[in-house]
């Protein structure tokens, strides 16, 4: 009788932290996806691993520079283009902010 009642208080411990302890990802994709700002910006300076961009159409800030690394372009960034940028919610504390691209995408 007590190794049927310890073995049910295991499973039941188990159980317990395994359906609390975890959180589906798509919960937290969709709120990533919900924090996420995009915005149009005129290339200002091109380097390899930046972008400084004027912000055209966000209250926020007025410039930022695009970190470059990890990300893929389909086309040749130059000084004048306008691009769309979705960005991270993190942004570096700098001025002009260093902000992290999900998307980068050529508009003109």
């Amino acid at each position: 009788m007590k190794k049927r009642l310890l073995l049910v208080l295991i499973v039941a411990l188990v159980l317990g932290l395994t359906v609390g302890c975890t959180s589906p990802s798509d919960e937290k994709n969709e709120d990533n996806a919900a924090q996420n700002t995009s915005f149009n910006a005129v290339i200002d300076e091109v380097s390899e691993t930046e972008l400084l961009v004027t912000v055209t159409d966000d209250d926020t800030f007025d410039r930022a520079r695009v970190n470059l690394q990890g990300i893929t372009l389909d086309f040749v960034p130059a000084v004048g283009q306008t691009i769309y940028l979705t960005i991270s919610p993190q942004v570096g504390m700098s001025d002009p902010p260093f902000v992290n691209p999900i998307e980068i995408t050529l508009v003109k």
